[in-house]
């Protein structure tokens, strides 16, 4: 699900391969989009109101607003692929600049908008994850990733566009299905090298984990490097 709150519209997407457009203010649905011939996962809406759905099929489409067509309100404007892997997972940086796709391989496919056209370009993988990624979250200069392995990984991007994995948070006994990411909060101070994160797994446990930026003596990423959690909530077992 994802909200446009400038035009006043919800998308919500499905297993049965559409996305449906809702306008928040009668709740009424006035487009439905044949998105992907597989079923979606993930879907994100931009500031500047470009929809990325990611799908069963590998990739991720790109959609912009028609506004002088009534009959085709949402047009497909590029398909970018995932190297052959199943997308599970989408976030964007705060600026619109990078696109995330998280996939069922492990990998973290991203992409490159150019500042002239705005074109996409992809810009490379990260590899960390030994199962799929479910969920990721961007933040200031941290990219964080949840997967079925129970681990999260929080990635820093470096100045030269390469990404450093800062930390692994070890904790949960089931796949993370849910991840939010902040800067500041009670656990940590209000800086751009730290930042809180949430997590939520099948293990019917929420954590909130304090993650501060750096690195080892042999600039590797270990397990809860510069990271605490504490329990939110625990949930039956």
């Amino acid at each position: 699900m994802a909200i446009n709150t400038a035009e006043d519209i919800l998308y919500t997407a499905s297993l049965d391969k559409t996305v449906k457009v809702w306008r928040i203010s009668d709740l009424k649905c006035i487009e439905t989009i044949k998105a992907h011939p597989e079923p979606i996962n993930a879907i994100i809406v931009s500031d500047d109101g470009v929809l990325y759905t990611a799908s069963d099929d590998a990739t991720v489409r790109v959609w912009r607003r028609n506004f002088c067509s009534h009959d085709q309100p949402h047009s497909l404007t590029v398909t970018l692929h995932a190297k052959y892997s199943p997308v599970k997972a989408l976030t964007q940086t705060p600026d619109g600049g990078i696109l995330y796709g998280g996939c069922t391989d492990g990998y973290i496919h991203y992409w490159l908008k150019g500042w002239f056209a705005g074109q996409l370009q992809y810009g490379g993988s990260i590899q960390g994850h030994t199962h799929a990624v479910m969920c990721l979250a961007s933040v200031a200069k941290f990219v964080v990733s949840g997967s079925a392995d129970s681990t999260c990984r929080v990635w820093a991007r470096e100045q030269d566009g390469q990404h450093t994995c800062v930390a692994v948070l070890v904790g949960h006994r089931g796949p993370i299905r849910c991840i939010r990411a902040f800067i500041g909060g009670r656990l940590v101070e209000d800086n751009e090298d730290s930042c809180t994160v949430c997590t939520g797994s099948l293990d019917g446990v929420l954590k909130l984990w304090r993650v501060t930026h750096s690195k080892n003596v042999n600039n590797q990423c270990s397990s809860q490097a510069g990271a605490k959690y504490f329990e939110l909530y625990k949930g039956l077992q």
